[in-house]
């Protein structure tokens, strides 16, 4: 009997990550929101194919497809059923995956990574000729589904935070770049004594839902403003969810020298506080699969705690502590001396 080749597990497992249908499937039912279609009780295949209006056949061949990724299941009598998994896929869950997963200009920007590697152009601009958030602020739905995304996502990262988050917070916090504000509404339903003012691009601050500042009357308010070129000071705590991580260093490291001169006007108790990942330096982490995606989208990258600790040097910050949550960590930074 010959002997089996050994790399032949390898040979599979590498063709496997690079097959793209799996990721496509998952596209196109998020994109014609086959799973907002499927009741609780299930539905025929050719019902739902005419409840989308797409064609039968080509509908039943790619749930058939998606049953292979356990988002699907379909019965002997052609019933049509999500998974768990499945109803993550719905528009309505929370934590839902359907926006992020019907983004075709996410899929189709990795297209020139390799040149991305050669010239440090971010390969979603050179796919779609315009930077990703300058993409968001012409088209005014993609600019709402993208916050509505990131609001869950806030939720679902920062939750494991907010206990940390709150140690290190005084009792007025500007939340940064705050989005439509689901980390501002973690922080105020965490502590009573928590006064929070969420700034960000006009344009998002107007997306803030109306009723935050309703259920928080006098604790919430938002305000528009770019970090990039001015941070207010009169705060004891200064929050960025997620943010730094979307910009290269000298980008990032400009809006620490931001913060850095709040806290300076201030008070020297004041306290900077990152929600970002910090990578693991001393053996492989999945999350580098992240920077790639920083790198491939905003030009932006993860770092290791030594990087985190010398972007803050640079901006004239010393890192205090990094606490660890989950996916990501609280980074808390402070003013030198």
């Amino acid at each position: 009997m010959p002997a089996s080749d050994p790399l032949d597990r390898e040979r599979r497992r590498l063709a496997g990550l690079f097959d793209i249908a799996p990721s496509r499937v998952l596209y196109a039912l998020c994109a014609l929101g086959v799973a907002d279609r499927v009741p609780e009780d299930g539905i025929g295949a050719d019902a739902l194919a005419d409840a989308l209006g797409v064609h039968r056949e080509r509908l039943t061949r790619l749930v058939r497809a998606a049953e292979t990724l356990d988002v699907l299941r379909v019965d002997d009598g052609r019933m049509v059923r999500l998974t768990p998994a499945g109803t993550l896929l719905r528009s309505d869950r929370p934590g839902s995956l359907r926006a992020e997963f019907s983004d075709n200009a996410l899929f189709t920007a990795w297209g020139p990574f390799a040149q991305t590697i050669a010239d440090g152009r971010p390969a979603y601009e050179l796919a779609h000729g315009t930077a990703i958030f300058d993409s968001l602020g012409d088209d005014r739905e993609a600019l709402r589904t993208f916050h509505e995304h990131m609001r869950m996502r806030a939720h679902q990262l920062y939750r494991p935070l907010v206990p940390a988050l709150l140690r290190h917070s005084g009792p007025r916090v500007l939340d940064l770049g705050g989005g439509t504000g689901g980390l501002s509404e973690l922080l105020l339903a965490g502590d009573d004594r928590l006064r929070v003012t969420l700034t960000d691009l006009p344009d998002v601050v107007d997306l803030v839902p109306g009723d935050l500042p309703r259920r928080y009357p006098g604790r919430f308010r938002a305000e528009p403003g770019d970090m990039r070129t001015f941070v207010p000071d009169g705060h004891d705590t200064y929050v960025l969810g997620s943010i730094l991580h979307d910009w290269p260093d000298d980008v990032a490291a400009g809006i620490l020298a931001r913060c850095a001169e709040a806290v300076r006007r201030t008070s020297a108790q004041s306290t900077v506080v990152l929600l970002e990942r910090v990578l693991d330096d001393d053996r492989p982490d999945p999350r580098r699969m992240d920077d790639m995606w920083m790198m491939a989208m905003t030009g932006g990258r993860e770092r290791t705690r030594a990087e985190w600790a010398e972007l803050a040097a640079d901006a004239g910050l010393v890192l205090r502590a990094v606490e660890s949550g989950g996916e990501l960590s609280a980074v808390v930074l402070g003013p030198e001396g």
